[in-house]
């Protein structure tokens, strides 16, 4: 059995203010893995659609993962889940798109 492979790559992203007065990221990450996934020890199936993909709600500040929210099946549903959790807005800048090089979110802030 062969190693997996894992890969994540940022496909929108914003900011918004917390607390009203700290700029954050927000990042919408397709990824070919559930974060929360352990297989060593599932707990059940892989969650993932059809393509074999989530797309994970991830938080960052000054280039640092912070949080992460939920996972969607698709893009446009991780986006609204994200405007979800931040009532006061989201500014959609897409500032921060790019693939990261290998990796699970270790390696998203690689150059």
């Amino acid at each position: 059995m062969s190693e997996r492979e894992y890969k994540a790559e940022i496909v929108c992203s914003g900011t918004w203010l917390y607390d009203d007065q700290v700029p954050t990221d927000v990042w919408i990450v397709k990824q070919n893995f559930e974060y929360h996934y352990e297989p060593d020890f599932p707990a059940g199936p892989e969650r993932l659609n059809d393509d074999g993909e989530t797309f994970q709600v991830v938080f960052a500040r000054n280039d640092s993962l912070m949080s992460l929210g939920p996972d969607r099946f698709s893009q446009q549903d991780a986006i609204a889940a994200a405007e979800q959790l931040i009532s006061s807005g989201i500014n959609w800048t897409n500032h921060a798109q790019h693939k990261p090089r290998g990796g699970r979110y270790s390696l998203l802030l690689a150059d």
